[in-house]
């Protein structure tokens, strides 16, 4: 039987929504910037809306309690957006997700003066939602095959694959009319690009009536074919055959969050109702084929081995009352942004047929294979030092072998008295070394703090202000 309780907390992974022009790296997946629509930005804002009905409307079995219908509170909501490879657009999909979320309101964002003037903040009141931007220099969470030594080692070895070279072989009638009718303009048109041809024609199809008068002019189903052609592609770099594949590192990477955001709902001191997270369509991919969802018969999803259209997500909500060792229960929900339906479709993982797992099992049932920090990428990505987030890592493995090779010389010719000097200086000198490195890098600084003081320039607390501010840090 379903768990009956109303959630206590939702996290919700959604994609970016329409955008202009895109192009990756077949073989690196280094990415083009490119500018969200006013068409994605309207598909966020729609989304975002959907999401206030159900979380903070008036269904007591759906609505999380304490979540605000119609103020944004930053002590309840975490929002985080990728500002990776597409630039912008991700962080500007979420703003516009809670746009339509959280409306403005004039009744609350207007102050009268003392000379008896009444002021209006911008934008008919506007709320400023507080959302939070990851840098894949800086965190591997969100795009953890950007800057990974060897996944182009895996897509060279894929594209070389006997069921890469057969498929290309049957698209071989398709590439040859998309490249004969010049569809694509100046793009090389080869299964390796496959993802990067339809993507064109995807984006120019809806936003150039020319180009969508001669695309349906050939009348051979172009688009649709490309798109096939295209998910055959993502979906075999973007998963794997098992949990642990380098294939499914989106899923490993982005879960850790996931998981931890969850855990979060059932502490007894919690504060956050909603951890709010905006990505592009690759993290869907390796998390569908973890959670195993293309197992799930009643209900099943559509297209479970293809990219999630724009505006696309997915929920995970966490019910109280459980029969599971946590006494908490997950409950995986998905919509793809081209559904015209107006809630969710929700399904059973991991090959059982209840829709409610115990958050304590789904954790142990993808922790053997996620990625918990960025020591462990840099180990699986072989990247000894050679980006950012890898180098203090790097050196300290360093550090440590030099300091355990001196002693074992010690060890040898030294009594106990004096190995344990040549220790001592051996630490402080590795210790001096990774400080050193920390400041270089930025993490800490040494000296005094500059006596200007900013603390008075925002007297109002969160809590006895309307409004969070919009935050572009990078983590």
């Amino acid at each position: 039987m379903p768990n009956t309780n109303a959630p206590i907390g939702v996290v919700i992974f959604a994609r970016h929504g329409d955008r202009s022009g895109f192009f990756q790296n077949p073989t690196s997946y280094s990415a083009s910037d490119t500018t969200i629509t006013p068409l994605g930005e309207q598909q966020l804002f729609e989304l975002g809306a959907l999401m206030r009905g159900i979380y903070a409307g008036s269904d007591p079995t759906r609505a999380i309690s304490g979540l605000s219908n119609t103020t944004f509170d930053g002590y309840k909501i975490n929002s985080i957006a990728d500002a990776g490879g597409e630039g912008s657009v991700i962080y500007d999909s979420a703003l516009a997700f809670w746009q339509g979320f959280y409306p403005p309101r004039t009744d609350i964002s207007n102050t009268t003066l003392a000379n008896g003037t009444v002021v209006t903040s911008p934008l008919g009141g506007y709320q400023y939602v507080q959302v939070d931007t990851v840098m894949p220099d800086n965190d591997i969470d969100f795009e953890p095959w950007s800057n990974c030594a060897v996944w182009p080692n895996r897509t060279t070895q894929l594209y070389a694959s006997p069921e890469w070279i057969a498929r290309a072989d049957q698209a071989k009638d398709l590439l040859d009319l998309i490249k004969s009718s010049g569809l694509v303009g100046n793009r090389t048109v080869s299964m390796e690009n496959a993802y990067n041809l339809w993507d064109y024609m995807n984006v120019n199809s809806i936003h150039n009536a020319t180009y969508a008068a001669e695309l349906n002019a050939t009348g051979q189903d172009v688009l649709a074919r490309a798109h096939d052609l295209a998910n055959f592609h993502e979906y075999r770099l973007f998963t794997g055959s098992t949990p642990g594949g380098l294939g499914n590192i989106p899923g490993r990477a982005i879960l850790p969050r996931i998981i931890a955001s969850m855990q979060q709902f059932t502490a007894s001191n919690n504060e956050v109702l909603v951890s709010h997270m905006q990505a592009s369509y690759k993290p869907f991919l390796s998390i569908f084929n973890m959670t195993q969802v293309a197992a799930a018969t009643n209900p099943s999803l559509p297209y479970p081995y293809g990219m999630v259209d724009y505006a696309s997500a997915v929920v995970f909500e966490v019910r109280p009352g459980g029969s599971g060792p946590s006494g908490h229960d997950v409950r995986f929900g998905f919509r793809n942004g081209s559904s015209t339906a107006a809630d969710f479709t929700y399904v059973p993982l991991f090959g059982t047929n209840n829709v409610d797992i115990d958050l304590n099992t789904f954790a142990s049932n993808l922790n053997p294979y996620i990625i918990p920090n960025n020591t462990a990428w840099c180990t699986l990505c072989s990247n000894n030092g050679s980006v950012p987030i890898c180098s203090e890592w790097a050196l300290m493995q360093q550090y440590e072998t030099l300091a355990t090779k001196y002693e074992k010389i010690a060890d040898g010719h030294f009594t106990s008295v004096g190995s344990g000097f040549i220790g001592a200086a051996v630490t402080i000198v590795v210790g001096l070394a990774v400080l050193g490195l920390m400041r270089a890098l930025g993490f800490i600084s040494f000296g005094k703090r500059s006596k200007q003081n900013y603390g008075d320039r925002y007297p109002l607390t969160d809590q006895q202000s309307y409004k969070g501010s919009v935050a572009n840090s990078q983590l």
